[in-house]
């Protein structure tokens, strides 16, 4: 369905027809999509909404330059727009910053948080060479190492599904939309904003991520401090639904509550 977000319009995914609402926030790069091998099982006595982030799929026309206080008040909107008064909201690299940004801005319309291989500060030296090989190579230069950060060596090698549709997307993205995600995302501001957060988080790490390891997402968990949990998917890298669906699938399930049938 479409939808307008702010000042633009976008896309999302629905899967489901009843139970709590969850709202489902993709990576730079990616799109909604990266979600598929997941929407199914989460589904299961929940309703599941995916959109496209500014810059990114059937929103790529957004206006320039991305912000993530832009992001954050798209993110409201598209719960405004679906009609959600609060939703639990997942986010995965990006989306887990732009989920945090929101949820700072505006806590009451979450029913919990989930965080994953996502950051809560900025890396402004890497930001930056990202955007700056975009502008001055295209993108031709970024699909090898993004993609190595992104999968294992054994996804890479197999040329999996995951892989095909990261690298298709990659290679279509516009270099200067690229160039202004990365210095925008360079604005994450929300290192220790999350303490003592008022309703449930999850902070979920690959054990093969090679962007942000194990550590690092449980010391995210420690920031927020009692309230969240931490948990490790074996064997995935960053993008964790694309190559560790099942797992990642269970172990979100097993954190979101759901509608349950009774006999």
């Amino acid at each position: 369905m479409k939808i307008t977000a702010s000042d633009h319009e976008t896309a999302v995914t629905v899967r489901g027809t009843r139970g709590p609402a969850v709202l489902l926030v993709h990576s730079l790069g990616l799109d909604r999509r990266m979600w598929d091998p997941v929407l199914d099982r989460l589904a299961e006595g929940r309703r599941v909404f995916a959109y496209d982030v500014r810059g990114h799929g059937s929103a790529a026309g957004a206006p320039l330059p991305f912000t993530m206080a832009a992001t954050a008040a798209d993110l409201l909107a598209v719960l405004d727009a679906l009609e959600l008064d609060t939703a639990h909201v997942a986010g995965l690299s990006l989306g887990g910053a732009i989920a945090q940004t929101a949820a700072v801005a505006a806590p009451r319309r979450f029913a919990s948080l989930i965080l994953m291989a996502s950051p809560d500060r900025p890396v402004p030296e890497a930001f930056e060479e990202r955007a700056r090989v975009a502008e001055t190579g295209g993108m031709t230069p970024l699909i090898g190492p993004t993609l190595e950060r992104w999968f294992t060596p054994d996804a890479l090698a197999a040329g999996t599904d995951g892989v095909r549709y990261a690298r298709e997307c990659l290679t279509s993205f516009d270099p200067a939309t690229w160039a202004s995600i990365w210095r925008g995302y360079g604005g994450l501001d929300v290192y220790e904003r999350l303490r003592d957060f008022p309703v449930p988080a999850l902070a979920l790490a690959g054990d093969a991520d090679a962007s942000i390891p194990v550590e690092g997402m449980a010391a995210i968990a420690g920031r927020i401090g009692d309230g969240a949990k931490f948990a490790v998917v074996p064997g995935a890298p960053h993008i964790q639904t694309l190559e560790q669906p099942a797992a990642v699938a269970d172990a979100l399930a097993g954190f979101l509550p759901a509608e349950i049938d009774i006999p």
